[in-house]
Protein backbone atom coordinates (compact mmCIF):
# COMPACT_ATOMS: atom_id res chain seq x y z
CA UNK A 1 0.00 0.00 0.00
CA UNK A 2 1.40 3.42 -0.96
CA UNK A 3 2.02 5.92 1.77
CA UNK A 4 -0.02 9.05 1.42
CA UNK A 5 1.97 11.94 0.01
CA UNK A 6 2.45 14.84 2.41
CA UNK A 7 0.14 17.78 1.84
CA UNK A 8 1.21 21.41 1.57
CA UNK A 9 -0.73 24.53 2.53
CA UNK A 10 -0.03 27.38 0.12
CA UNK A 11 -0.20 30.90 1.55
CA UNK A 12 -0.47 33.73 -0.99
CA UNK A 13 -2.21 36.96 -1.92
CA UNK A 14 -4.96 36.62 -4.50
CA UNK A 15 -2.97 38.79 -6.94
CA UNK A 16 -0.37 35.97 -6.95
CA UNK A 17 -2.81 33.11 -7.54
CA UNK A 18 -1.19 32.58 -10.97
CA UNK A 19 1.92 31.41 -9.05
CA UNK A 20 -0.15 29.01 -6.96
CA UNK A 21 -1.77 27.60 -10.09
CA UNK A 22 1.60 27.27 -11.81
CA UNK A 23 3.12 25.50 -8.78
CA UNK A 24 0.22 23.07 -8.50
CA UNK A 25 0.28 22.30 -12.22
CA UNK A 26 4.03 21.65 -12.18
CA UNK A 27 3.70 19.33 -9.20
CA UNK A 28 0.94 17.42 -10.95
CA UNK A 29 3.04 17.05 -14.12
CA UNK A 30 6.26 16.20 -12.30
CA UNK A 31 4.60 13.63 -10.04
CA UNK A 32 6.22 15.23 -7.01
CA UNK A 33 5.99 13.44 -3.72
CA UNK A 34 3.93 16.26 -2.21
CA UNK A 35 0.23 16.69 -2.79
CA UNK A 36 -1.11 20.21 -3.25
CA UNK A 37 -4.74 20.57 -2.34
CA UNK A 38 -6.55 23.85 -2.77
CA UNK A 39 -7.05 25.02 0.78
CA UNK A 40 -7.75 28.59 -0.30
CA UNK A 41 -10.28 30.46 1.75
CA UNK A 42 -12.78 31.92 -0.67
CA UNK A 43 -13.94 34.65 1.70
CA UNK A 44 -11.05 35.70 3.96
CA UNK A 45 -13.26 38.27 5.67
CA UNK A 46 -15.75 35.68 6.84
CA UNK A 47 -15.51 35.41 10.62
CA UNK A 48 -14.72 31.69 10.52
CA UNK A 49 -11.72 31.88 8.14
CA UNK A 50 -9.16 31.53 10.96
CA UNK A 51 -10.84 28.38 12.24
CA UNK A 52 -10.96 26.98 8.70
CA UNK A 53 -7.29 27.85 8.18
CA UNK A 54 -6.24 26.22 11.46
CA UNK A 55 -7.87 22.97 10.37
CA UNK A 56 -6.44 23.17 6.86
CA UNK A 57 -2.92 23.87 8.13
CA UNK A 58 -3.26 21.02 10.63
CA UNK A 59 -4.05 18.64 7.75
CA UNK A 60 -0.67 19.40 6.10
CA UNK A 61 3.05 18.83 6.69
CA UNK A 62 3.88 22.47 6.06
CA UNK A 63 3.23 25.77 4.37
CA UNK A 64 4.68 27.29 1.22
CA UNK A 65 4.48 31.09 1.21
CA UNK A 66 4.37 32.60 -2.28
CA UNK A 67 6.06 35.98 -1.95
CA UNK A 68 5.02 38.65 -4.43
CA UNK A 69 5.30 42.42 -4.40
CA UNK A 70 2.67 43.05 -1.71
CA UNK A 71 2.64 39.76 0.24
CA UNK A 72 4.38 41.44 3.19
CA UNK A 73 1.32 43.69 3.60
CA UNK A 74 -1.12 40.79 3.94
CA UNK A 75 -2.46 40.20 7.44
CA UNK A 76 -3.96 36.80 6.45
CA UNK A 77 -0.57 35.60 5.10
CA UNK A 78 1.15 36.81 8.27
CA UNK A 79 -1.45 34.98 10.36
CA UNK A 80 -1.03 31.77 8.31
CA UNK A 81 2.76 31.89 8.85
CA UNK A 82 2.28 32.36 12.59
CA UNK A 83 -0.26 29.52 12.76
CA UNK A 84 2.02 27.18 10.77
CA UNK A 85 4.91 27.84 13.16
CA UNK A 86 2.67 27.46 16.23
CA UNK A 87 1.58 24.05 14.92
CA UNK A 88 5.25 23.08 14.53
CA UNK A 89 4.98 22.54 10.79
CA UNK A 90 7.57 23.05 8.06
CA UNK A 91 7.63 26.37 6.18
CA UNK A 92 9.46 27.99 3.33
CA UNK A 93 8.87 30.90 0.98
CA UNK A 94 9.29 31.32 -2.74
CA UNK A 95 10.04 34.66 -4.41
CA UNK A 96 7.56 34.43 -7.30
CA UNK A 97 8.94 37.07 -9.66
CA UNK A 98 12.11 36.16 -11.50
CA UNK A 99 14.93 38.59 -10.79
CA UNK A 100 12.99 40.48 -8.12
CA UNK A 101 13.34 40.26 -4.37
CA UNK A 102 10.19 41.33 -2.56
CA UNK A 103 9.95 42.26 1.13
CA UNK A 104 9.25 39.24 3.33
CA UNK A 105 6.07 38.90 5.36
CA UNK A 106 6.59 39.00 9.11
CA UNK A 107 7.50 35.66 10.66
CA UNK A 108 9.24 33.91 7.79
CA UNK A 109 13.01 33.64 8.22
CA UNK A 110 15.03 34.92 5.25
CA UNK A 111 17.06 31.68 5.18
CA UNK A 112 13.78 29.86 4.50
CA UNK A 113 13.12 31.76 1.27
CA UNK A 114 14.19 30.48 -2.13
CA UNK A 115 13.89 31.58 -5.75
CA UNK A 116 11.35 30.09 -8.15
CA UNK A 117 13.31 26.96 -9.08
CA UNK A 118 11.54 23.61 -9.26
CA UNK A 119 14.68 21.68 -8.34
CA UNK A 120 15.03 23.70 -5.12
CA UNK A 121 11.30 23.48 -4.44
CA UNK A 122 11.34 19.68 -4.86
CA UNK A 123 14.45 19.45 -2.68
CA UNK A 124 12.74 21.41 0.14
CA UNK A 125 9.57 19.38 -0.15
CA UNK A 126 11.46 16.08 -0.03
CA UNK A 127 12.41 16.87 3.60
CA UNK A 128 8.74 16.92 4.59
CA UNK A 129 8.23 13.16 4.37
Amino acid sequence: MDMERPRAFISFRMEDRWARDFLREHARNAKDEVEFIDYSIQDPFDSSWKNQCKLRIAATKGTIVLIGATTYQSEPVEWEIKETLEQGHQIFGIQVNDGETHPLPKGIPSESVIRWDFTQISSRLSTWV
